[in-house]
């Protein structure tokens, strides 16, 4: 049985501090997310390429929470293609109080963090204080602080300086079963656009806690996915960008 967990490098995100990286394999590659609690890197594990993914399709809402039948599947590029706040404030307003809502907004979430170079001062101030809930820990919702003092969030995964971000077009995501109406933990994996070409080898998985209040979906926090399960039962998107 191959390891469930592999890493490639240390984590300072604080939504995965102190977590093993979870090993996904979506479109036929091995996903290592950087994600250590330690200072010593790690090589990538080979036999982690034994997992394969037999992603499902399951009619509704996956967990029960706030589902809304009538609710279209996620498509993993609610709000657009682009990469910047008012992408993820689009995916915001449209996604419904649905677990399907929760999916989007996580996901147009980690498609904007997730980039180099980095979202500009701006946007990353508009995501902040709008996406972000107060709720959410200081350590967790400054995102320009983390940016300025880790500016290549891919800890290593990809080199500094080379240009990147996230493609769900072959993503997964799930949903935490123990999600209730108002609080759904998404598990997303998504692949790395590198220099402008999707990597057959490369993609990256985390995990989001979304809070459903003033009527929209709020990032509260992060939590670690287990990797096995997100490869084996994880959903694709029905669209992506």
């Amino acid at each position: 049985m191959p390891r469930m967990y592999s890493a490639t490098g240390q984590s300072r995100w604080p939504w995965v501090i102190g977590a093993a990286a979870a090993v996904v394999v979506i479109g036929g590659g091995v996903a290592f997310a950087a994600t250590r609690g330690d200072d010593t890197p790690a090589s990538p594990s080979t036999s982690a390429a034994a997992v394969s993914p037999s992603p499902t399709s399951t009619p509704g809402g996956s967990s029960g929470a706030g589902d809304d039948e009538d609710a279209s599947p996620p498509t993993g590029c609610l709000g657009g293609p682009q990469r910047n706040a008012a992408m993820v404030l689009a995916a915001q307003k449209s996604a419904g109080h649905s677990s399907y809502g929760a999916v989007e907004v996580a996901t147009a979430f980690y498609r904007f963090i997730w980039q180099s170079p980095v979202p500009s001062s701006s946007d990353v101030s508009t995501v902040e204080k709008r996406v972000i809930s107060p709720d959410a820990p200081s350590s967790y919702s400054d995102l320009g602080a983390i940016y300025k003092q880790y500016p290549n969030i891919s800890n290593g995964e990809i080199p500094d300086g080379t240009r990147f971000n996230l493609s769900t077009t072959n993503g997964l995501w799930m949903i935490d079963p123990d999600s209730t109406n108002d609080r759904v933990t998404v598990n997303v994996a998504a692949g790395y656009v590198v220099d402008g070409a999707l990597s057959p080898t490369r993609s990256t998985a985390q995990g989001f806690v979304m809070q459903w209040e003033d009527g929209a979906w709020h990032v509260a926090g992060g939590s670690k996915p287990d990797g096995e399960t997100l490869a084996n039962g994880g959903v694709r998107y029905t669209g992506g960008c």
